[in-house]
């Protein structure tokens, strides 16, 4: 990673030279469930798709996302007080909720129990486990059709 005064360069092994400006990195306070070593990552739009790419600032580590209005339907939850406070948010309707896409056997899944929030005003993001709600860790949402 490279910095200059408005912007950091990634260089990913799978998306080459990354130009991530100050705006796209958010913090993420108590790191991504199971991936402990990295608080900061560039949340890039993937070009003229519905994807976005979520990049660790301090190594060549990745997810690919999927806002969850693109995938599913009243995809409701109630956010903790401890969590809105995390997020520096006064409302959850300023939080963006994002699914990690997960590519099992050419067919694209979502996993709707833990999805990652993102703050844009605080530029600020957490993981969040969904317990109110029976939502599935793995929900198809493209593939490769059988017959």
């Amino acid at each position: 990673m490279t910095k200059s005064a408005s912007e950091v360069v990634i260089e990913s092994s799978v998306y080459g030279s990354l130009p991530v400006k100050a705006e796209q990195i958010i913090r993420f306070p108590k790191k991504l469930v199971g991936i402990p070593d990295y608080s900061e990552y560039a949340l890039l739009q993937l070009d003229e798709t519905a994807f976005y790419l979520l990049h660790a600032l301090q190594d060549d580590f990745h997810f690919i996302l999927i806002p969850a209005a693109d995938v599913v339907r009243d995809y409701e939850f109630d956010l903790s007080p401890e969590t809105v406070e995390l997020l520096g948010i006064k409302k959850p309707t300023e939080v963006l909720p994002f699914l990690i896409v997960n590519i099992i056997e050419e067919q694209l899944f979502v996993n709707l129990k833990a999805p990652v929030l993102v703050a844009p005003s605080s530029r600020t993001g957490c993981q969040y486990v969904i317990h109110d709600k029976d939502y599935p860790i793995r929900q198809k949402i493209f593939g490769k059709e059988t017959s």
